[in-house]
């Protein structure tokens, strides 16, 4: 059984879904300890626990210590099985990390449709629109095919939001994968989005400030106003950036007493920091191409703006079950990077 320190690294909850979706992967079990024993409220949180039931679901699996709290956590899985399932998280926790912690698994599996419901645009995880227009997309090259529907924003804290996911089964990976930077388009996608019970004008004030700030790097901006029904009030402010095979994609959330001009300003803040480096990869990419180029086993390069504590964190958390697993990394801890392996220079220059 595979041993693995849950406070390694950047010790988050990342730790753990990566861990049950390797499990998955491979039909290696796991013991898991000190997990998360770094932050304010250590161990299990609701939104890790659901990630746990998902992952015992799919497949049958075999889990000591799934409980809120829990610090130590034994999972030995079964094989992932498709069919429809439904998972609550009961809480703001992320939908989109319940659906990377199992959907790969599903994929292989066969055709699946997944029910997530709670947050769909909250902090520190991806958001719906991420995963539909730029994680789904990307992975498209290496076999993975994903519907994403959107039937209800879920905001913090109240949560509620509701997302369909139709995989289907998993096809050859096209290699090698190369994603190099720079990029020479100049459109982004701006999406304004405020909640059915906020003034409209602070819709169109984030747009219009975006708009703005894309216009005077010489960015022609493309945009797109949205009425979100949620639970919560929130509003967002989404970028999306693609040229052929490559995308990113940049979110900032808005809160009371935050100017719809500031929310607006920190999604573009965000994507002219990625756009200036030259690189492909935005950084939350970086860390999520990981799992599926592992699994793929197909030679690949990729370029990205920064190198993330959760990068490499992720990229130790899989070579505990892949040890073959072996790209060479160029760059430091938040430094633009390459990630290669099994590509020579000139199959990607």
């Amino acid at each position: 059984m595979i041993r693995i320190d849950g406070s390694y690294g950047e010790g988050g909850g990342q730790i753990l879904r990566t861990s049950l979706t390797l499990s998955l992967l491979t039909g290696k079990p796991f013991e898991l300890v000190n997990i998360r024993a770094k932050r304010p409220k250590p161990g299990l949180r609701p939104q890790h626990l659901t990630c746990v039931k998902a992952a015992q679901k799919v497949s049958g699996a075999e889990v000591e210590g799934a409980q809120v709290g829990s610090l130590n956590l034994t999972f030995k899985p079964g094989r992932a099985k498709p069919g429809s399932y439904h998972f609550d998280i009961g809480t703001a926790g992320s939908t989109a990390l319940v659906f990377q912690t199992v959907g790969l698994p599903l994929a292989l599996a066969g055709a699946s449709k997944l029910l997530l419901k709670g947050g769909t645009h909250v902090p520190h995880a991806p958001c719906f629109h991420f995963l539909a227009e730029v994680y789904g997309p990307v992975l498209g090259p290496l076999g993975f095919s994903f519907e994403f529907e959107l039937r209800r924003y879920g905001f913090y804290p109240a949560g509620g939001g509701e997302v369909v996911i139709k995989i289907a089964p998993h096809q050859e990976a096209r290699g090698p994968f190369v994603l190099k930077g720079p990029y020479k388009r100049k459109r982004v996608k701006v999406l304004s989005i405020v909640t059915e019970d906020l003034p409209s004008h602070i819709r169109t004030r984030q747009a219009k400030a975006a708009s703005e700030l894309l216009a005077q790097k010489g960015f022609e901006p493309i945009v797109f106003l949205e009425k979100a029904r949620a639970k919560s009030p929130g509003t967002v402010v989404f970028l999306a950036y693609n040229e052929q095979e490559k995308r990113a994609g940049f979110f900032a959330l808005g809160k009371k007493g935050k100017p719809a001009e500031k929310v607006a300003e920190e999604a573009v803040r965000a994507f002219f920091d990625f756009y200036r480096t030259g690189k492909a990869v935005d950084p939350y990419l970086a860390d999520q191409l990981l799992v599926p180029l592992a699994l793929t086993r197909v030679p690949f390069y990729f370029d990205c703006s920064r190198l993330t504590r959760h990068f490499f964190t992720n990229l130790w958390v899989i070579k505990q079950f892949l040890p073959e697993f072996t790209p060479e990394v160029k760059g430091d801890l938040d430094t633009p990077g390459e990630v290669t392996h099994l590509l020579t220079k000139e199959s990607y220059d």
